[in-house]
Parts: structure tokens; sequence; C-alpha cells
């Protein structure tokens, strides 16, 4: 799965090998369509294990938000969600920037190859159901489609992470915890800016 990830995220889904993978994995090819069936049933895998550790990390507290109506009609919960959830999804990111490759391939090739398997990523629906809720009490911006949010907030983090090393010469490197640091702060607060009612801020 390791090498898997890793060859994908270099190639994409296209121009990955499964003869790369067994070689650089130290498995037989026949052994991986064994266990996986094809390129796209070890990549369904792939794209699986890393949505799990994300569910780990950011469900269980979207879930916990969506069961307390209360936390969704108070400003400053929302508030502290959203900080909590872009800082979780920067640290997991930056922890597997093999998967945030892959998603770039999977943009650049317009979603094809994740849009044919199976598994379905489920953070999407929650976070829109976060959205409505916060708009219905008056949190999140009227004018702002809450389909939009998770996409927005999403695109934010992710193209700002992977546009960093293109201006390492102006901010620095995010291996660094004072630029990791300062960078997710200012993602927190573009995305809080975006989306909450100006006159809650």
């Amino acid at each position: 799965m390791d090498a898997a990830e890793e060859i994908f995220a270099e190639s994409g889904f296209s121009a990955a090998r499964i003869d790369a993978i067994a070689k650089a994995s130290g498995y037989n090819k026949s052994l991986i369509y064994q266990y996986y069936g094809d390129k796209l049933g070890l990549y369904t895998e792939v794209v699986k294990r890393a949505d799990q550790v994300s569910e780990q990390i950011t469900g269980s507290f979207i879930s916990e938000l969506l069961k307390d109506e209360q936390q969704l009609k108070d400003p400053s919960a929302f508030k502290n969600f959203v900080d909590y959830w872009t800082r979780q999804t920067v640290s997991f990111l930056l922890e597997h920037r093999t998967y945030l490759r892959i998603l770039f391939w999977e943009a650049a090739e317009g979603w094809k190859t994740l849009n044919q398997i199976s598994y379905r990523l489920d953070d999407d629906p929650q976070m829109y159901k976060v959205a409505l809720a916060a708009q219905r009490n008056g949190i999140l911006r009227r004018d702002l489609d809450p389909a939009l949010f998770p996409m927005l907030a999403m695109n934010m983090i992710a193209m700002t992470l992977q546009s960093s090393s293109r201006f390492e010469h102006v901010f620095g490197n995010l291996d660094s915890p004072q630029n990791r640091e300062q960078a997710t702060s200012q993602i927190v607060q573009f995305i809080i800016h975006g989306v909450m009612e100006p006159s809650l801020l």
C-alpha cells in the first residue's frame, strides 16, 4: 500500500504501473492482482486508507457537532469548529503529502478515477450539513451557498499547501514549526472571514 501510494502520487493513476508498484514493494505482480483485482482496486484501497485516517482525525468531531444543535447556534462554537477542522486537515495533509499529490492528480484528470471507485468519501456531506445548520442559525453568510462551504474550505487548504513550495523563497518552508503555524493561522482566518456573517466577526 505504501509503495502504491508513492507511485500513484508520483505518476497519477493513468501513468502508474503495477510493475513499478510490485518492484517498489518487493511483492510479486500476480500477488497484487490476486489481492486487489486490478490497478483500480489497488487505487481504491489507497484512497480508502487515507480517507479512513482522515476520518479518525475529524469525523467524530463533525458528528458530535451535528448532534448538538445548540453548538450550531453559537458563533464562537462554529468559529472553534472551523479552526479545529482546518488545523487538523492541514496537519493531516502535511503528514500525508503523497495523498495531497494524489488529490491534485485527480483534479488534473477531472476526478475521473475517483468517480469510478465504489468507495465514497463521506466528510463533504457532513460538512454540508454543518454549513446548512450554521446558515439557518445566521452564522454562515446568507450570500454563500452552503454546498460550496466544504469545497471552498478544502480547496483553500489544499491549494495553499500545494503552492507553498513554489513560494518558499518568500514565506519559508512549511517543515518549520513556526512557518507551519503561521500558515495554518492565516488559512483559518481566511476561511472564517470568508464564510461567517461579517457582523459576527
